[in-house]
């Protein structure tokens, strides 16, 4: 026997002949001479359509005949026949020959791609590009070497405060009610050649405070830096990915969520006081970063600049800063419904020019960031190397999250930056953490990326709409989700003190959709102000929403 596999022109001349074979049975059973009729005649009509069946099943018969064979085949030409020429009504002889047809299409054409792979593909050899929207317009190419994506966040803050007067009159800026563009950024980022990605992204709402020329007053002065600046090459032996320019540093759960997709409106004051400061948390360096496990940890190590300015500029000596992190799933179910997840990260670093300053601006602000009061504040201290020790711990389980960190900071040899500076008082410890409870009314969940072991984007089971129709106006409810945070900071410490401050935030927050959502903030401050006789303690009320946007 003979072996071919037949093509689709091939598989339709086939079943016509099994058809009309078919059609001609059916022909004669109805066509037979009834009582009462001329049988003669009926006899020759019946004749000469048998014999005009029977010429174009033949015909159709030969063509198939006719066709060339083709290599490779996995059933029998002559079992195909037999079932052509067999009882033209038995249907399953027919579907045991289309099976086997199937099937042998589907081993051919899985043949043929692996075929291919092994084949490789030659990156850059189509360069057609075609769009789409991905949170964002994306181009790409049809095998992703070449990726270009154009996005961007907004965010619109509206707060209100309700403040004790011996804070109010204790304080470097009084708290006042306001409204403010919290962040407004640009990007574009992508991929190029298969094995590097970068991005470029500017934030437009940054500000300077500017003495004048005869030092009598002060000017407000909005300007434009950049956060994400990099590239990284990827698929790398051993370490992975390789990321170079200006970046966050691998260090805290929180830190390295991206604004987009903070719970609150503001994080805690870890961020504020020790990962971001007066730098929007990005630092010029180099981070190595990759999993293990089959993804169930994540590690990243890499070696920064320390810089105290939006910029990412240090023109100074011997500043260096090495930070790393690492984490592990101890638990994960249900692409991330269920979840555990422990984390540790540190940092070792000298100082920009022998200073840092300590601070912590609160939960809900207002205005331009030059007039955030500041109710934490140690002032600059001088000091030449530091460490920050944090630990985190993350569950899971179905509409409810908890996330927790902790983070303990020393400073050698430090000394207040006064003229002349303050005594030496050694190594000064500060600390603070947070932890937080959040659920989803609607029974979303958060979303955990494998890769980089934080949270990423919630997409609602349904979005956002109110539109009229025929029937009458319907409703889609969005996402919702409730929680609340208690927020801690101790910047005091061997005389240099900063102040004590406990913050509890509650929450609301309604995703339109994927890319747009409502937040709702109440915080309650107190603040232990590092003042004499209990000058600048108290309580602070506030109020906030934002309405944030990112594609």
């Amino acid at each position: 026997m003979r072996h071919l596999r037949i093509s689709w022109r091939q598989f339709a001349v086939s079943v016509s002949a099994m058809a009309l074979t078919t059609l001609l049975a059916a022909t004669v059973e109805a066509e037979s001479p009834r009582a009462g009729t001329n049988a003669s005649d009926d006899a020759q009509g019946l004749a000469e359509r048998v014999e005009e069946l029977e010429r174009q099943n033949a015909e159709l018969r030969e063509q198939y005949r006719r066709l060339p064979p083709i290599q490779s085949a996995s059933w029998e030409r002559s079992s195909y026949l037999g079932a052509a020429e067999g009882a033209a009504g038995d249907s399953s002889d027919i579907e045991s020959a289309v099976e086997r047809y199937m099937q042998a299409r589907e081993e051919q054409e899985e043949a043929e791609k692996k075929e291919k792979e092994s084949q490789g593909y030659e990156v850059g050899s189509d360069l057609g590009m075609t769009a789409k929207w991905n949170h964002g317009l994306e181009l790409s190419t049809k095998n992703k070497d070449f990726r270009v994506h154009v996005g961007g966040r907004t965010q619109f803050d509206s707060s209100w405060f309700d403040v004790e007067n011996n804070v109010q009159n204790n304080i470097n800026i009084p708290y006042q009610d306001g409204v403010d563009f919290r962040r407004a950024r640009l990007r574009v980022d992508g991929t190029m050649y298969e094995v590097i990605d970068w991005a470029a992204e500017y934030d437009f709402v940054n500000a300077v405070r500017v003495r004048n020329s005869t030092d009598n007053g002060v000017a407000d002065h909005p300007i434009t830096g950049f956060t994400d600046l990099w590239w990284t090459i990827k698929q790398l032996p051993i370490l992975g990915n390789v990321r170079v320019g200006n970046q966050k540093e691998a260090i805290g759960f929180e830190h390295l969520v991206s604004s987009r997709f903070l719970p609150f409106m503001e994080r805690s004051y870890n961020q504020d006081t020790f990962y971001g400061g007066a730098f929007n948390g990005f630092t010029p360096g180099i981070q190595a970063f990759n999993t293990y496990d089959e993804e169930y940890g994540t590690w990243a190590l890499g070696v920064f600049k320390p810089v105290d300015n939006v910029f990412a500029t240090n023109a100074h000596d011997e500043d260096y800063a090495v930070t790393g992190r690492m984490t592990r799933l101890l638990w994960y179910c249900d692409d991330g419904r269920g979840l555990l997840h422990v984390g540790s990260s540190f940092r070792q670093f000298s100082t920009v020019n022998d200073r840092i300053r300590y601070r912590a601006r609160d939960a809900v602000r207002s205005g331009i960031a030059s007039v955030w009061p500041i109710p934490g504040d140690t002032g600059t201290l001088l000091g030449t190397d530091g460490q920050f020790l944090n630990t985190e711990l993350v569950a899971v389980n179905g509409p409810w999250t908890f996330q927790s960190e902790y983070l303990v900071s020393y400073m050698d040899d430090a000394q207040l930056a006064t003229a002349p500076p303050g005594p030496n008082v050694g190594t000064v410890n500060y600390h603070g953490g947070y932890a937080q409870l959040m659920y989803f009314i609607t029974g979303e969940h958060d979303h955990y990326n494998r890769k980089t072991g934080v949270f990423e984007r919630v997409t609602p089971r349904e979005n956002f709409f109110l539109v009229d129709t025929p029937d009458g106006s319907m409703l889609g409810r969005g996402a919702w989700q409730v929680g609340a945070r208690y927020n801690y900071l101790d910047l005091n410490d061997n005389g240099l003190n900063g102040g004590i401050l406990h913050n509890g935030t509650v929450g609301l927050n309604w995703f339109l959709n994927p890319n747009m959502k409502v937040q709702f903030n109440y915080m309650l401050t107190h603040r232990d102000a590092p003042l004499a006789a209990g000058l600048g303690d108290g309580w602070i009320n506030g109020w906030g929403i934002r309405v944030a946007n990112d594609f």
